[in-house]
C-alpha cells in the first residue's frame, strides 16, 4: 500500500522547501497532499512551482486573532485531509495537534531552535525531527523526549533543497526591467514573530540602508512581509524602489544570483544568496547555527546590525561581485538536501 504523506506549509520559505520536497516524494511514488496557509508570498510561490495544493486558513496578527484563526484552521484541515499516514511540516502547532489527535506520526523539519513558542508547541509531539548537521542536537533535545523522538541530521541546510540544481538565467531580470548587479534585494524582519524583540531599531536600520543604496544608484527590490509594511509605505513612490506583486511572487534564486547584495531581517534569504555566490547580509537579532556553518564553509554570508560595518562590507564586495560565484556553486553541489533526512525518517518509522 502506498503511504499518504501530508505536507503543511505556513510561510514562503516553507513553500519553497516543501514544494521541492513534494515533487521529489511524488517522483518516488508517494501519495502526497500539500496544504498551505494564505500568508505573504506563500501562495504565489507554490503557484510558480506548478504543483497541486489546497489553500487552508490565513495569517492573523494579534494574539487572540491568532488563536481564533488556528482553531478555525484545525476544523478546516480536518475536512480536507480525510486520512493520511504521516505529517511532514515545520514546527506547526495546528498540524501537529491534528497528527497527535489522529495518532499519526509527525516528522518535523526545523532550522530554528531559537523559535521557542512554535518549537515548544510542536516538537514534543514529533516522532522524528530532521535538522541540518550544522545544528547541535542539544538545541532540539530540550524540546523533546529523547526516548520517544528520533533526531536525524543531513549534511546541508534547508535551502539546498531547492538550490542544489540551480542554473542562472537572466530571463526573469528582463521581466522586472533590472540590470545584472544593478540592484539590491531587501527583505524586512519578521517583526511579528514571537522571537523578534527590538523591532524599531531593525526597521530604522533598513530605512537607512535603503536610502544609502538609492543614493549610490542601485535599484531596490523590496519584499514586504505584511500588508501594512511601514517601509513599503514610506518608499513606494520613490523611483527605482520595486515591490514584486504579492499575487505573482518572485523567482527568488534568479533574483538573488544577479543581485549586487542581499539584505534581510531574517536568515533564509541571506543563505539562499550565499549558496549561489551573492553576499547575504542578515540583520537577525542573534547568530544562527546554520549561518555560521555556511560562513565557515566559505559562503559569502555575514551577520551584522551595524550600519557602518555593513556599508564597508558592501563597498568591498561590489568591487568584484563575481568573486564567490564559482566556488559557492561548487560547494553547493556537495551538500545534501533535507529530503534525504525525511526519507531516512520514513524508513525508521516504517512508513512504506
Amino acid at each position: 500500500m502506498i503511504a499518504k504523506l501530508w505536507l503543511d506549509v505556513l510561510t514562503p520559505k516553507q513553500a519553497m522547501l516543501f514544494g521541492s520536497i513534494y515533487k521529489e516524494l511524488v517522483s518516488q511514488g508517494y501519495n502526497v497532499l500539500l496544504t498551505a496557509r494564505d500568508y505573504d508570498y506563500t501562495i504565489a510561490t507554490l503557484k510558480q512551482l506548478n504543483i497541486d495544493f489546497i489553500v487552508a486558513g490565513r495569517y492573523s496578527y494579534d494574539l487572540k486573532s491568532k488563536l481564533i484563526e488556528e482553531s478555525k484552521r484545525i476544523i478546516f484541515l480536518l475536512d480536507i485531509i480525510e486520512s493520511f499516514d504521516v505529517l511532514i511540516a515545520y514546527p506547526n502547532p495546528t498540524a501537529a495537534r491534528i497528527a497527535f489527535g489522529l495518532q499519526k506520526p509527525y516528522i518535523a523539519l526545523t532550522d530554528s531552535p531559537h523559535s521557542i513558542a512554535p518549537s515548544k508547541l510542536s516538537l514534543p509531539l514529533a516522532s522524528a525531527v530532521v535538522i541540518s548537521s550544522c545544528i547541535p542536537k542539544k538545541s532540539i533535545e530540550r524540546y523533546i523526549d529523547k526516548d520517544e523522538t528520533y533526531i536525524i541530521q543531513f549534511n546541508g541546510v534547508d535551502e539546498v533543497q531547492w538550490l542544489k540544481d540551480f542554473k542562472p538565467s537572466q530571463d526573469y531580470l528582463k521581466l522586472l526591467g533590472l540590470e545584472e548587479y544593478g540592484y539590491i534585494v531587501v527583505r524586512p524582519p519578521e517583526i511579528r514573530a514571537s522571537y523578534y524583540k527590538d523591532k524599531a531599531s531593525a526597521i530604522e536600520l533598513i530605512k537607512k540602508l535603503i536610502n544609502y543604496f538609492l543614493s549610490q544608484g542601485f535599484s531596490i527590490v523590496y519584499m514586504p512581509r505584511y500588508n501594512d509594511d511601514e517601509i513599503a509605505t514610506e518608499f513606494h513612490n520613490v523611483r527605482n524602489f520595486i515591490i514584486p506583486p504579492r499575487d505573482v511572487g518572485v523567482k527568488g534564486s534568479q533574483l538573488l544570483y544577479y543581485a549586487a547584495v542581499v539584505v534581510t531581517g531574517g536568515g533564509t534569504m541571506a543563505r539562499e544568496a550565499a549558496l549561489v555566490g551573492t553576499l547575504g547580509i542578515s540583520l537577525f537579532p542573534q547568530e544562527l547555527y546554520v549561518d555560521t556553518c555556511l560562513q565557515n564553509m566559505g559562503f559569502p554570508i555575514i551577520h551584522s546590525t551595524s550600519f557602518s560595518e555593513i556599508i564597508e562590507k558592501i563597498k568591498d564586495v561590489i568591487k568584484d561581485v563575481d568573486k564567490y560565484k564559482k566556488s559557492s556553486l561548487t560547494i553547493l553541489k556537495s551538500l545534501e538536501k533535507p529530503v534525504t533526512g525525511i526519507v531516512k525518517a520514513l524508513k525508521i518509522l516504517n512508513v512504506i
